[in-house]
């Protein structure tokens, strides 16, 4: 475990993105953190600065150089921090609007080479939406979240406030405000953290306790599933179809592969979690998968048949891997997969995973996009007699 004092702005330095874990409680508002925040902005004691710890746990760097952290403690007073942030921005806004893009891309959105964005902060699911919202500046989807209450309590407050006391208030927040961040390795157990900085026997504790013990051998699977589907995370719930009204199945899931390989980056394709991040397994699929091998060995060959004979791709194996992975009692299916080298088609489709969907493309955009995407294809493509 590794120990250093940082600001605010050197936290989000760089490419890193955050993940409250299951085990992390929703944002609560609490009149008298809000009021401590607001109070040490206004204050010129250095001790008034000092917000406390933040517990991470380093999860891994991704294709396009972004790296993940579970964020084990210390997400309340963060985020109360952040929503002051956010509450100085757009007071500021007024006076300049060009803060708004500078303080977004500081604390809040990494963009990459082709324009797409990712949040540095994956709160807990119940308040992800509220606050990407209140980040864009979006109609926020709960009036009554504790965060937009907090935010309005400290927006409100800077009511009034002159242009330069604002833009000293956020330099205070950047420049002074200060974490003591501790750094765990994937080896290390988080938990003794989090329950050394949380109440002993409070039910959010043992509840905590419960939810840990589920992944407590895998904090990237945690990582996955608590920061929902993104850009570079798919979640399934079925590699099979049980019924021929059902959405799900191998299609679906050929076309996520295909999705991922046909991106920029690759990604992550998870079987056997709903869309909403419950755990659902896959041992129902084993024996419709094969009737003979019911068993996680069926599923695979199952699995690796499926894409070898559907995704039009020199061996495809080459750029995913398949694995068993399992919480509890559930085994899940991890499939891991790289950029191709080519475009890779389904039936003369090519699908590529946009945002937090796979797309068709069509037309113009599937011309343009091949052509960004493998130049060296296109070239050789237009030298043809």
């Amino acid at each position: 475990m590794r120990a250093v004092e940082v600001t605010i702005k050197q936290l989000f330095a760089g490419s890193v993105e955050f993940i409250a874990p299951s085990f992390q409680r929703p944002y609560a508002w609490i009149r008298e953190s809000a009021q401590r925040v607001l109070d040490g902005v206004r204050s010129t004691d250095p001790a008034a600065h000092f917000v406390g710890a933040v517990v991470s746990m380093d999860i891994g760097t991704f294709a396009d150089g972004h790296a993940k952290s579970l964020l084990v403690d210390g997400n309340h007073r963060l985020i109360t921090v952040l929503l002051m942030i956010l509450a100085v921005r757009d007071r500021v806004a007024a006076c300049d609007a060009h803060w708004v893009q500078t303080i977004n891309e500081t604390c809040f959105i990494k963009t990459d080479s082709r324009g797409q964005i990712y949040f540095k902060n994956i709160l807990p699911r119940k308040d992800q939406k509220v606050f990407k919202a209140l980040v864009v500046g979006a109609p926020t989807p709960s009036p009554g979240s504790a965060l937009l209450r907090t935010y309005r309590f400290m927006f409100d407050a800077l009511q009034g406030r002159s242009c330069s006391e604002l833009t000293s208030a956020m330099e205070t927040l950047l420049d002074r405000f200060t974490f003591v961040l501790l750094s765990l390795e994937r080896s290390e157990n988080p938990y003794p953290i989090f329950k050394l900085l949380n109440v002993p026997g409070e039910a959010f504790t043992l509840k905590g306790l419960k939810e840990y013990d589920r992944f407590s051998r895998d904090p990237e699977l945690m990582a996955l599933i608590a920061g929902g589907e993104s850009r570079e995370v798919e979640f399934k719930e079925s590699a099979v179809q049980y019924d021929k009204r059902d959405s799900i199945g191998s299609a679906s899931i050929v076309r996520a592969v295909a999705g991922f390989l046909n991106s920029f980056h690759g990604g992550t394709l998870l079987i056997g979690v709903r869309d909403d991040g419950t755990i659902r397994g896959i041992e129902k699929d084993y024996a419709v998968a094969d009737h003979g091998k019911a068993n996680w060995d069926g599923f695979n060959l199952y699995m690796n048949n499926m894409l070898r004979m559907r995704l039009s791709v020199e061996n495809p194996f080459l750029f995913y891997t398949i694995e068993r992975r399992q919480v509890a009692d559930h085994d899940l299916c991890l499939i891991r997969i790289k950029p191709a080298n080519a475009p890779v088609y389904i039936d003369k489709h090519l699908y590529v995973r946009s945002g937090c969907q796979t797309i068709d493309m069509l037309g113009p955009d599937l011309v343009h996009y091949v052509a960004a995407r493998w130049p060296a294809t296109q070239a050789n493509a237009e030298r043809r007699p």
